[in-house]
């Protein structure tokens, strides 16, 4: 089969020859610079290291790296708006194109200063603007990048903007903020989301009217979990939450045929059915040692209604020895493959202290075991 071949039977919960593999571009399944360079430096290649997200400092593989790995895919984001562009400070601080302060740690960028943490009404909120979504820069020439993969390569072509309403509620408001407006004012708080919600909508109208007819996933989501259980109570997820994405993954499929992947991270077992009542077609990326989160028990409540995607252990695991992660690797496909709906990725985003060697047995793991029918022992 041919890469975006491989993909649709994948996501059409058919079994293609081998696994395919879509990693390395989307913000939710990268690499950090940090284990990115040590990989480059292990495999003796010099390239200049691009960002494709500097809050989780994500490199951008290149073309000789995704061949090398296998990966089925390529990403079409589009551009940053005309009146910004990311730049960092001298001590590695920088502000987003709505006005939210980061602030540079060791290995990521964290939020600190949120244009709405002083807003107190709804008033306040109608005076604040975000940026313009719908800024012609964001979307020249992607048009063109996406027509060009979808006619002149074999690659299945991916729309790499994930569209998030609650993470974007936290960096404009403060994330301690926003929580606490959900539970103690949820008129502001479901007035904010409403207002993000209207801004992805001007921006996927755009998008999608430039990319929608050459991308076969597109990608939104949220963390609904932590290592333990659920972010907010389910209860206020299912009023507040569930519709709020159900009207944008409507809206984003009215402009295109492709599936809609979803990131959320922690134990979200207790939220699959929403997943699948919202329109979510592929879940990403279970984390394997999350609570509630054993492999056997989401194959079954997936199977045949959501694609999986990712799953391997790479908070528990990636950093250990490399017969540890190739087992984890093996188990993994051993259960999540059979009968399709499988998508080959990291469980998240590799994160800095991961080794070389360990990062190469990831995908020599899926080369090698990963043909259909799958046999592995």
């Amino acid at each position: 089969m041919t890469s975006r071949e491989r993909i649709l039977a994948a996501i059409n919960f058919k079994e293609p020859d081998r696994i395919p593999v879509d990693w390395g571009m989307v913000t939710i399944s990268g690499i950090h610079e940090l284990a990115y360079r040590n990989l480059l430096q292990y495999l003796g290649k010099e390239e200049e290291i691009v960002l494709t997200d500097p809050v989780q400092r994500l490199a951008l593989p290149s073309e000789e790296i995704l061949e090398m790995f296998g990966v089925d895919s390529r990403v079409v984001w589009a551009n940053p708006p005309s009146n910004w562009k990311f730049e960092e400070e001298p001590n590695g601080n920088w502000y987003d194109e709505h006005g939210v302060y980061y602030v540079r740690n060791e290995f990521y960028s964290d939020f600190r200063e949120y244009p709405l943490a002083k807003a107190e009404s709804i008033e306040d909120l109608k005076s604040f603007r975000m940026n313009d979504p719908e800024d012609s820069a964001r979307f020249e020439g992607i048009r063109d990048r996406a027509k060009y993969l979808y006619e002149n390569t074999d690659y299945a072509v991916v729309g790499g903007n994930t569209m998030a309403i609650y993470f974007i509620a936290w960096s404009l408001r403060g994330y301690e903020n926003f929580m606490a407006d959900t539970a103690f004012d949820p008129k502001f708080s479901n007035y904010l989301m409403d207002m993000i919600v209207d801004w992805w909508k001007a921006f996927m109208d755009k998008y999608l009217k430039e990319i929608g007819e050459y991308i076969q996933i597109m990608w939104t989501g949220d963390d609904w979990g932590s290592q333990t259980g659920p972010l907010i109570h389910p209860d206020d997820f299912r009023k507040n939450v569930v519709p709020r994405f159900r009207d944008v993954i409507r809206f984003m499929k009215d402009r295109s045929d492709a599936k809609v992947a979803y990131h959320s991270c922690g134990s979200v077992m207790w939220c699959m059915d929403d997943f699948v009542d919202m329109g979510v077609d592929i879940i990403q990326p279970l984390q394997a040692n999350a609570k509630d989160m054993d492999s056997k028990a989401i194959k079954e409540k997936c199977r045949d209604r959501l694609v999986i995607h990712g799953g391997l252990d790479n908070q528990g695991k990636f950093h250990l020895d490399k017969d540890i992660v190739i087992d984890d690797c093996k188990e993994k496909m051993k259960i999540f493959a059979p009968g399709g709906g499988y998508l080959y990725a990291t469980g998240h985003n590799i994160q800095a202290n991961r080794p070389p060697e360990n990062i190469l047995a990831i995908f020599d793991a899926c080369k090698k075991y990963g043909k259909y029918p799958i046999t592995i022992s």
